[in-house]
């Protein structure tokens, strides 16, 4: 829950039992100095100037996520949470069952036993390794997988071609046949993640701050924005009622315990993320290093679901800004040759670096911005690095050249 949620949830639960006091916050600003006083005018316009910010649509990992929890246990819950940690904001995969099978430790047909159950996840088409299975999993929900449109999505470069005869002598159909199932296809959604809400936190006050103290930095709870609580016992005659009090208690404290692990368990994530990406707080993304739930789970002896519920929606207040705790993650990219493993969020900043620093006039290609990633010590492959461009919003090398001024 946000801090936002458990205030709901927790005063909801006071008001149906008599030991449980709790104590909303009184400021709802975005500071991290203690409440403002009880009926103050500024925390009255605070409160309603957050309360007017409309919930965040929900993410596409917080929807993939709610559907593992409920769908896998065990070792196949790792797993799953290592194929949802490959999705790329369109829904597809960004790593082979291969390297999953790998990052887990697990046989490549285990993982792929689990890839074929997370493609049964709502909206269909998720978790797809190209456009062609993407396309697949919906016809298949939609009982449309026949044997002519299976061989129809295998060659979809004929499709896109218009070479609609040499696809119908394959399907051994009507020309007028292979026309109806390209408006089917037409109809199915080729990014099913992009109807999601961005993983960009909403607009809300930080969870935590990151301050640089005399023995490196430190991590501290916002807990101006969290509730308080007092668990109180009550003594009365009737023993009926005395049974009923005590079960009341009891309640109230495993709350108060429950409220108490939950920010020791945040707190000792962040702690640890920050330990980890001290070089990303200090110069920036270009030194994030890779680092994954599962390593982050393994050392704070957790379970990796428990740590992607502790950083969802989180914010930490930083030296450089208020960012999600989420971008102290960074997938693991495999270098080509002997480099060692690099983190895709340094890698992508990199090459933001490289065509920020371009002459104007004679924008870099692809190509170019390869050899520079390499002088500076990354090894990218080609592809690679359109990819990386194109999700920066970086328009291709002759969209960006500028016309000599004359």
């Amino acid at each position: 829950m946000t801090n936002a949620d458990l205030c709901d949830y927790l005063a909801a639960e006071a008001l149906g039992n008599p030991c449980l006091d709790v104590r909303r916050p009184e400021s709802g600003s975005a500071g991290l100095a203690p409440p403002a006083r009880a009926g103050s005018v500024q925390a009255g316009a605070d409160r309603d100037a957050f309360a007017r910010i409309e919930a965040a649509p929900v993410s596409l990992e917080a929807h993939v996520l709610a559907q593992i929890d409920t769908g896998f246990f065990g070792d196949d819950r790792r797993i799953a949470l290592a194929f949802a940690e490959a999705l790329e904001p369109s829904g597809w995969l960004g790593e082979t069952v291969a390297e999953v099978a790998a990052r887990c430790g697990v046989e490549e047909a285990e993982a792929a036993a689990v890839l074929e159950h997370l493609q049964r996840f709502d909206p269909p088409g998720l978790f797809a390794r190209d456009l062609a299975e993407c396309l697949t999993l919906q016809a298949r929900d939609r009982d449309l997988l026949t044997w002519e449109m299976q061989t129809i999505l295998g060659h979809l470069d004929l499709l896109a071609a218009g070479r609609f005869a040499e696809l119908a002598r394959l399907c051994d159909a009507e020309e007028s046949h292979i026309r109806a199932a390209l408006a089917v296809i037409r109809s199915f959604q080729p990014k099913p993640g992009e109807g999601f809400a961005s993983d960009r936190p909403p607009i809300q006050p930080p969870d935590l701050r990151v301050i640089r103290g005399p023995l490196g930095w430190e991590v501290e709870l916002n807990r101006s924005q969290l509730p308080r609580l007092t668990v109180s016992a009550a003594g009365v005659a009737d023993p009926a009622a005395q049974v009923w009090l005590a079960r009341a208690e009891s309640a109230a404290r495993w709350l108060q315990r429950a409220v108490e692990r939950r920010q020791s368990t945040l707190l000792r994530t962040a702690g640890c993320l920050v330990a980890h990406q001290t070089a990303f707080l200090e110069q920036g993304a270009r030194q994030l290093l890779p680092l994954s739930m599962e390593e982050v789970a393994a050392e704070l002896s957790l379970h990796p679901s428990t740590i992607s519920r502790a950083t969802a929606a989180r914010l930490i207040e930083t030296p450089r800004g208020l960012i999600p705790l989420r971008a102290f993650f960074s997938r693991s990219v495999t270098a080509e040759g002997p480099a060692a493993p690099q983190s895709q969020d340094a890698l992508i900043a990199l090459v933001g670096e490289i065509v920020a620093a371009e002459d104007r006039r004679k924008p870099l290609s692809d190509d170019a911005i390869v050899k520079r990633a390499r002088e500076a010590g990354a090894v990218l492959a080609r592809r690679t690095v359109t990819k990386y461009r194109e999700a920066l919003g970086i328009p291709s090398s002759y969209e960006r050249r500028q016309p000599e001024r004359v």
